[in-house]
């Protein structure tokens, strides 16, 4: 049988204070961290292509080892990590 329904006490109405424009050097470095963003995207493509083209050569040559797959496994558990925030 379903819990009867809480009403929520009434919220009190928030006031805003007009919004101000951004600063130029807000806005900069909003870009700067989205660009930032897309330079680590790019690279953890780049890791990953590396890790499917691997894959791709030992599913060719049918000689990867339990150990070579686990490895790159790990790998790839390592890109999904988030990044440090310095550069590579």
């Amino acid at each position: 049988m379903p819990e009867p329904r809480r009403e929520e006490p009434p919220r009190p109405e928030r006031t805003f204070s007009p919004a101000q424009p951004a600063s130029p050097a807000t806005i900069q470095k909003a870009i700067d961290e989205v660009n930032q963003i897309l330079v680590t995207l790019r690279e953890t493509l780049d890791d990953m292509e590396e890790v499917l083209e691997t894959l791709e050569l030992a599913e060719r040559q049918k000689d990867a080892d339990e150990r070579e797959v686990e490895s790159l496994r790990r790998s790839v558990r390592q890109l999904h990590r988030p990044r440090e925030s310095g550069p590579r």
